[in-house]
């Protein structure tokens, strides 16, 4: 058994803030450093980290130092914008002004997996311990109070037996513990359901695919940016993409689509091929080679779906809580602020126990509140239709907020609850535009291959299927939706039954929130394993 002051579960930006801002505010309050320890399930810093990623500076300010921020990893900085919406593959509109609500002139433009390994360093050195290849399984709790985590067990076979390189589960208890999982975290969402922390309405998450497109030296500009709304999906579904340029031969090409979507014969990933076939993305990427794939979901619910993020002996912070600007589709710097706020609050409760209770008073008071406050409406705004999502958005920026002054309905059925029964007429017609579409890009399994993921085959599948029935009654329903909404091919029909690969598995949990039986149970694999993002 290990014993600690704080735990935080997840290196990412919301967990590494908080490790940094505790034993640097201690240090100014002249309070004896308190004991930080860090867990992470990837094998190494920044593994299993994936984002755009261009980065509102404004989240470094509380943690880092001016020298820290001027060191940062940051591949480019934006110097060119455009903003384009009703795409077709032939055509696309340009917004003739950058809306100044997405507007990120001057920004950097990083590798997310980079810039966490570097603040892994950075807390290093603070006196954080960190460790990777740890899946935190389970809080631990007494008499009504989180006080730490149990870990995984590693080296079991796949009947559950110990091999002889079996590790058992490790006991940590602390004071206080941070969860820092990322979107729809296991043990998060666990809590929030068990606890009673749901917002007012459903968390709701979009799938972003991305890749990382090696091109021509000499054809592109570092720091040209393009964001695109709408096609490929539909008038009634959020989504949108992006083409980064992070250097002169690299750019980042990513679609986010909303996994609200009805239409069960829709496959994300065939959307994110059709996106990259349109005519004003090509011209990005043309003479380039994919070198480098991911996936994750994105919790864009906005301020009405953010938890209760406390409860004794535990805080949630970063995407974990649902804290994204849901128009801009910006997080990290709010889950780096989100650390800060929690840092002040885990202090006090170290000092007198009675801390933790304010850590909501303190989110209200950092300035992503305020940016997702102003926004509040605009992702429910959506569910009615482009039309009035957009004109919600613009309403929402000029009058800050105010406007609408009640909640939007919208989002509320969840994400699972929105899908249609299959049409499989419209299938046929899907599956034929998606051959036609993009025949030189990578397949879904060669971009999982660029994705560097591994998962020991000999161990407990990590993707539980509940009820082998439900899933045929699902496929007469829907046509097992999960061999098309997953991002890696890891539910496939075979001979009339559901096969899972659970080596494929990008730890989205796309499967998970989107399976309209509510069949799928996602569990930690062994740490260590999953994607090994190294430029994502």
């Amino acid at each position: 058994m290990i014993e600690t002051d704080v735990l935080i579960v997840g290196a990412g930006p919301a967990g590494l803030a908080t490790a940094i801002s505790i034993v640097r505010e201690a240090a100014r309050r002249g309070d004896k450093p308190p004991r930080v320890v860090v867990l992470d399930k990837g094998r190494s810093l920044g593994s299993h980290v994936l984002s755009g990623a261009i980065v509102d500076p404004s989240g470094f300010e509380g943690f880092l130092t001016q020298e820290e921020i001027a060191q940062l990893p940051c591949e480019a900085k934006v110097v060119k914008e455009s903003f384009r919406s009703l795409l077709t593959r032939g055509c696309s509109i340009r917004i003739p002004w950058m809306p100044p609500m997405m507007s990120s002139m001057g920004y950097p433009v990083v590798s997310l997996t980079k810039v966490v390994a570097w603040l892994g360093q950075v807390a290093q050195k603070a006196g954080v311990e960190v460790y990777t290849g740890y899946a935190v399984a389970e809080l631990m709790e007494e008499n009504g109070r989180i006080v730490g985590a149990r870990t995984g067990a590693k080296g079991l076979d796949k009947d559950g037996s110990r091999k002889s390189n079996y590790l058992a589960p490790e006991e940590i208890r602390a004071k206080v513990t941070v969860l820092a999982e990322g979107g729809c975290g296991i043990l998060t969402e666990k809590l929030i359901a068990e606890k009673g922390l749901q917002g007012t309405r459903p968390q709701t998450y979009a799938l972003a695919i991305k890749e990382l497109i090696e091109v021509p030296s000499g054809t592109q500009t570092a720091g040209e940016v393009m964001h695109t709304f709408g096609w490929p999906s539909d008038f009634n579904t959020y989504g949108g993409g992006f083409v980064y340029h992070v250097s002169e031969t690299q750019v980042m090409v990513g679609y986010a689509y909303a996994l609200d979507y009805a239409r069960a014969e829709i496959d994300p990933f065939t959307l994110f091929r059709r996106f990259k076939s349109s005519k004003c993305v090509k011209r990005h990427i043309r003479g380039g080679k994919t070198v480098a794939y991911g996936a994750k979901v994105i919790p864009e619910g906005g301020f009405y779906a953010v938890p209760k993020p406390y409860v004794p002996g535990c805080v949630i912070v970063g995407d974990g809580a649902g804290l994204i600007d849901s128009l801009r589709i910006k997080g990290v710097h709010i889950a780096f602020q989100s650390g800060v706020a929690a840092a002040g609050a885990i202090l006090d409760e170290l000092k007198d126990g009675k801390g933790l209770e304010a850590y909501p008073d303190r989110l209200k008071e950092i300035p992503g509140w305020k940016e997702m406050e102003r926004v509040r409406n605009v992702r429910a705004s959506f569910s009615w239709g482009m039309p009035y999502g957009m004109m919600a958005a613009g309403l929402a920026w000029a009058t800050f907020g105010k406007f609408p002054w009640f909640r939007v309905p919208g989002c509320d059925e969840g994400d699972a609850a929105a899908l249609r029964p299959l049409d499989r007429a419209k299938l046929a017609r899907e599956q034929a535009d998606a051959i036609e579409a993009s025949p030189i890009q990578p397949d879904r399994l060669t971009d999982v291959f660029m994705s560097g993921t591994i998962h020991e085959e000999d161990q407990p599948c990590h993707l539980k299927i509940k009820d082998p029935a439900a899933c045929a009654k699902c496929d007469e329903k829907y046509g097992s939706p999960c061999t098309r909404f997953c991002p890696a091919e890891v539910y496939r029909r075979d001979e009339g039954h559901l096969q899972v690969d659970f080596s494929n598995c990008l730890h989205c949990k796309t499967c998970k929130i989107k399976c309209p039986c509510g069949n799928i149970d996602w569990t930690f694999p062994q740490g260590g394993d999953g994607p090994r993002y190294t430029r994502m």
